[in-house]
């Protein structure tokens, strides 16, 4: 069986990652793959070798890019905490495994307190802040600026620093720019040596330099990765016997 090797999972108290253990299934994610996370009951994810776009939709708008989620994320908590201002939608951008878990045996050893109330909270903050910042990067840098963003968040993501499945067409989805200055930024980049390229997928061969490029919003990006995993280590869990 896959090792779980997942940031999120490994910051649980001992007693509760025995706990959940039985509850996970190891699934095969393809690239395209949804993940549904915001229907009833459902499951929560925690990525392994997979990679997926986190998109944000609020008030009937087109959803809006927000995040990549791999290794070092959880997929799915926020309808655990019933977090109902925004909705978020998650598709697989890189192909590999993950574990899924009802997101019941979460909500089972939640402490009902005022705590659980303060972190949830803290979290719409900090989920409304990425927003604000994302907003702000479009408006504010160069397109080359965010694609470096961009590239250099996804393969934060990925273990070992594999190749990113990503195409120069999503991308520029991502981005929000045409395809052609996506591709024209990425044969420059290559020329320099920076990173290679091949059908479908793009690999960073010099991460200093790509990050010189990038945008301060990158900065920002690794800044709220680490609050938000502060944030899930603060969760006032449960630990008794209940299963």
């Amino acid at each position: 069986m896959l090792e779980l090797r997942n940031t999120y999972y490994a910051a649980l108290p001992t007693a509760l990652q025995k706990k959940w253990k039985a509850h996970l299934t190891l699934k095969e994610f393809e690239v395209g793959d949804p993940l549904p996370l915001n229907t009833g009951g459902g499951f929560i994810y925690f990525p392994i070798t997979c990679v997926a776009m986190i998109g944000i939709r609020a008030n009937g708008c087109p959803s809006t890019f927000l995040r990549f989620s791999g290794h070092s994320a959880i997929i799915g908590v926020a309808k655990i905490f019933h977090i109902s201002k925004v909705e978020l939608e998650a598709t697989i951008c890189c192909g590999g495994y993950g574990f899924a878990m009802p997101a019941k045996v979460l909500s089972q050893y939640l402490d009902d307190s005022n705590q659980s109330t303060d972190w949830n909270s803290r979290y719409i903050s900090l989920l409304l802040e990425e927003v604000s910042v994302s907003a702000h990067c479009a408006q504010s840098h160069d397109s080359s600026q965010r694609v470096a963003r961009v590239l250099l968040e996804a393969f934060d993501n990925l273990p070992g620093g594999s190749e990113v499945t990503l195409t120069h067409s999503k991308l520029a989805d991502l981005v929000g720019v045409r395809r052609e200055t996506v591709s024209l930024d990425l044969v420059k980049w290559a020329h320099m040596g920076i990173m290679s390229t091949k059908k479908g997928a793009i690999k960073i061969e010099q991460r200093k330099r790509l990050s010189e490029i990038a945008c301060d919003c990158y900065r920002h990006s690794i800044e709220s990765r680490i609050t938000a995993l502060d944030l899930w280590k603060t969760i006032p869990w449960v630990c008794d016997d209940r299963q």
